[in-house]
């Protein structure tokens, strides 16, 4: 696989795995997905083959398509710290702001 492909196909993973984030930062479910990120990353092979039980879930937020990238994408540690460390972002952001966007919308009303 040529660096150009290997870009696009890093590029592409990283689209659909924002795209989850934003699902779990919007459902508030940060801190555990943290949690279970950081328990999957030793096992990020075995987890992204044991991802059939959490496929409901999943394919709510991506389709058929995006849910092949996403395990994937899941099966590289890299993704994972890369997920890690956005979602610590977040929570860093949230921590710092008071409570996030959500805070900052009911101050505004």
């Amino acid at each position: 696989m040529t660096t150009a492909m290997r870009d696009r196909q890093q590029l592409e993973e990283r689209k659909v795995l924002a795209r989850v984030l934003r699902a779990i930062i919007k459902r508030r479910l940060t801190a555990l997905a943290l949690f279970t990120l950081e328990s999957l990353k030793p096992l990020s092979f075995i987890a992204s083959q044991s991802l059939i039980v959490f496929e409901p879930l999943i394919r709510a937020v991506l389709s058929v398509a995006d849910y092949d990238i996403f395990v994937r994408a899941i099966e590289n540690r890299d993704n994972i710290e890369w997920m890690i460390q956005q979602l610590e972002t977040v929570e860093e952001r949230q921590a710092f702001f008071g409570g996030g966007m959500a805070n900052r919308s009911n101050n505004e009303s």
